[in-house]
């Protein structure tokens, strides 16, 4: 399943955003990816179904992963 951001920005110029697609912690990176761009700070968490879910990593994942370090 590819990564996505549903965003929202009301009248007063607040962003609401969800990531879909990144199970467990990961999701966070992206939440981190989204302040850096809109140079904002989360005022508050709420967490999906998805946050408590487990990330699979295949083998291939893990293996490129370990050569880029």
């Amino acid at each position: 399943m590819s990564k996505r951001f549903i965003i929202s920005i009301d009248k007063n110029g607040f962003v609401t955003a969800e990531v879909s697609g990144a199970k467990g912690k990961k999701c966070l990176d992206y939440i981190a990816l989204l302040e850096d761009i809109l140079e904002g700070k989360t005022i508050s968490k709420e967490y999906t179904q998805e946050y408590y879910e487990r990330q699979v990593v295949s083998n291939e994942e893990q293996y490129i992963k370990t050569e880029q370090q």
